[in-house]
């Protein structure tokens, strides 16, 4: 499909009165929701990074890397067990609470409850017999398979809560999504290992911990979903069509593996051909990189239904504004912390331990890749819930397997630096590609002129952190160099201009702050 003919297109321009009133509503109810979600976020990513160091410097590269591992193949079989329900209770749940159909939206959670339970039973049956073979086959020094059978029986659990979360996504319920989907697990995780550690206990004793965390997280999320949705437990008769929930969610599950094959098949590549220490310095880079999805994942988690709103209801020109507005603000939000990681690796990286600072190249290569997912803004969101998910499958499946092909001759070759290069490289023809699918089909486009703006405060802003980083000693150097960094940032962007939505935004912030103030 070509896109749309002018005269259709200018039907739904962003500039159509119409249209302008349904983004700048729309707008405000991401930025809410979005606030919500990064406000939550900031919380769950400093837990789960304080856990990730608190893991690495306790045990090292070599342990550190054996759990990464053992975390790495849980999630890419929770994938599976979720059947691709975690975007269809979205799709689904959000639309029918729009419309009032409570008995509709009570049939989609408890379909997707069941069969989500059934799936991660069924699956984490099969990981724990699979978990010798899996030691006898990976990582060159562990043999023990009880990393993976621990794992397999927090499988369950772990898939429960995930799609608990989701439920509270569909009913517009941002902070418990954040909650259920990055704080409390690994909170509770976080605060298990400590006692362990204080009582002298080692790694193992932390593995059982993560397994107690994900039952309490399970539980934890059933009592959420029903404070938000009383109904679930009432007797009302719950309505589900459940041959349309899993026509849109199962070839979800292909694109969701796909997606970790993007995004996994580094650790799992790295953990047959090179060795556990390998691992867990790869792990620590890509966990330090990730942070520039930061913005994305908040503003997504607000965006996602109000795509499938808009693009069902046919407002696509307030839709495309609405994209156009997200990846501006995931720029202006992401590009200083891209700054401060390019520059500064070899200094984050020893956040892990001394022994990690040699991960600062792949903290690099990583980020770069992550600039250009970010600056992509919810490309994948955008294609699945407008119906194009077949296509978003097509795309990911097949960077998975060149990812893993280009992983499979690289990391014989130039050993964790071949991951880093083969995943950015997926990374960027994915979205790339996808960006391309998204304007074939839809006619919808995220880049606009203003741009420009944020990337050229970063790019002034990174050059005098880069000046500082190279005449500095350490600790000084970042101690300095960080806080210049990102004031020369926000410097730039005031002197370059906002764009005019963002300007009234933020007036209206720095009004309702005057008032609080002055009350």
């Amino acid at each position: 499909m070509a896109p749309p003919p002018p005269s259709e297109a200018s039907a739904r321009s962003p500039s159509a009165p119409d249209d302008d009133g349904d983004a700048t509503r729309y707008a405000d109810r991401i930025l809410k929701g979005g606030g919500s979600v990064f406000s939550g976020s900031m919380v769950a990513k400093a837990v789960g990074f304080a856990l990730q160091i608190v893991l690495g410097r306790s045990f090292g590269k070599a342990l550190y890397g054996v759990y990464s591992y053992g975390l790495t193949i849980l999630r890419v079989v929770r994938e599976l067990g979720t059947l691709g329900l975690q975007n269809g209770v979205v799709r689904f749940g959000a639309e029918y609470r729009e419309s009032g159909d409570t008995a509709r939206v009570k049939g989609t959670f408890l379909a997707v409850a069941g069969l989500g339970l059934v799936a991660g039973l069924g699956l984490g049956v099969g990981f724990y017999l699979a978990a010798p073979w899996l030691a006898a086959r990976t990582l060159e020094n562990t043999n023990d398979p009880l990393v993976f059978q621990l794992f397999a029986v927090g499988l369950p659990f772990y898939i429960f809560t995930y799609l608990g979360s989701r439920m509270a996504r569909a009913l517009g319920r941002m902070r418990v999504d954040v909650l259920l989907d990055s704080l409390l697990q690994p909170a509770l995780f976080l605060v298990l290992t400590g006692g362990v550690l204080l009582v002298g206990q080692g790694f193992t004793a932390a593995l059982y911990a993560f397994v107690a965390s994900t039952v309490l997280a399970a539980g934890g999320a059933v009592y959420a979903v029903y404070r938000l949705f009383p109904p679930l437990f009432s007797a009302l008769s719950p309505s589900v069509d459940l041959r349309r929930l899993l026509r849109f969610s199962l070839p979800i599950v292909g694109v969701s593996l796909a997606s970790m094959g993007l995004s996994r098949a580094d650790r799992i590549m790295l953990g047959i051909l090179a060795t556990e220490e390998a691992v867990g310095l790869y792990t620590a880079a890509s966990k330090m990189s990730v942070q520039l999805r930061f913005v994305l994942f908040a503003l997504t988690a607000a965006f996602s239904p109000v795509i499938s709103e808009l693009y069902h209801s046919g407002r696509r020109g307030a839709l495309a504004q609405l994209y156009a507005d997200t990846v501006r603000w995931i720029a202006l939000g992401t590009l200083p912390l891209a700054v401060v990681l390019l520059v500064f690796a070899p200094d984050l990286m020893m956040l892990f331990g001394a022994d990690f600072r040699e991960g600062a190249v792949l903290l690099r290569i990583l980020a770069g890749a992550y600039i250009v997912v970010a600056g992509s803004g919810s490309v994948g969101h955008m294609l699945q819930m407008s119906d194009h998910q077949d296509f978003a499958f097509w795309i990911n499946a097949s960077m998975a397997v060149l990812n893993v092909g280009l992983n499979w001759v690289l990391i014989p070759w130039y050993g964790v630096v071949g991951a880093a290069l083969a995943t950015g490289a997926a990374h960027v023809l994915a979205n790339g590609f996808q960006l391309i699918g998204l304007y074939h089909y839809t006619g919808i486009q995220p880049f606009r002129r203003g741009l420009w703006k944020p990337v050229a405060a970063a790019l002034a802003s990174g050059g005098a952190a880069w000046a500082l980083f190279v005449q500095l000693a350490a600790p000084a150097r970042w101690l300095v160099g960080i806080p210049v960094a990102l004031l020369l940032y926000g410097a730039g962007v005031l002197v370059l201009g906002l764009a005019e939505r963002d300007q009234a935004i933020v007036d209206d912030l720095w009004a309702a702050l005057r008032t609080r103030f002055r009350g």
